[in-house]
């Protein structure tokens, strides 16, 4: 395990993923982060460098002053740049063999099979996102817990959960061997996100 993986799986406990629109949301970003949300995902793969620069360097402030880690998607210049915590490394990123040399922070990767977690164990990753967990429109077919139980098992890496997940099915993440869950709607969409992150969070208990 690296060194920073054992500060990884705390702040991996809840992630919230947001574009460029959700990111403007300081009500319900703050919301959300004072009650529960440990990290931060800017996934904006349509945005300029520029575009994802000044987006990003707007959420460094807010996401230190909570004790919250900024993850910025595919662009591991720009996550430096602006000091974030880490880079989200996908398809359309250079591999992390290529990033671990030269970028001091958390390299996550985001995977979907058994291959794909062991090229990000072996290129450094520090950990992974592992998708989709139940079912995403237009994502193809779930793994289920059984499925991404056995596949997180095969690597000695922190496993973030992804797809699907709301507050009820969290902790069903959780007891498959997800370190936390990463989630878009369950908060962007939640009429009271901060009643939301506490339930995604494991800080309150499903009824």
């Amino acid at each position: 395990m690296s060194d920073v993986q054992p500060q990884a799986v705390e702040a991996l406990r809840l992630v919230y993923i947001v574009d460029r629109e959700a990111a403007r949301d300081w009500r319900r970003l703050d919301a959300v982060l004072e009650a529960g949300a440990t990290s931060v995902w800017l996934r904006a793969p349509d945005a300029t460098g520029s575009e994802l620069y000044r987006t990003a360097r707007d959420l460094v402030w807010r996401t230190r002053e909570r004790d919250a880690a900024l993850i910025v998607g595919d662009r591991a210049d720009v996550a430096l740049s602006v000091g974030a915590t880490g880079v989200q490394l996908g398809f359309r990123s250079p591999p992390a063999r290529k990033v671990r040399p030269w970028f001091p922070g958390w390299i996550g990767v985001s995977c979907h099979t058994e291959s794909e977690l062991f090229k990000a164990q072996r290129g450094g990753a520090d950990y992974v996102v592992l998708s989709p967990l139940f079912g995403v429109p237009a994502k193809g077919g779930p793994l289920g817990t059984a499925l991404f139980e056995k596949l997180a098992a095969q690597v000695d890496l922190p496993v973030v959960a992804l797809g699907g997940i709301d507050g009820p099915s969290a902790d069903r993440a959780r007891a498959a061997g997800a370190c936390g869950v990463a989630v878009i709607r369950a908060l962007r969409d939640a009429d009271d996100p901060a009643a939301a992150a506490r339930l995604l969070s494991g800080s309150v208990t499903p009824r």
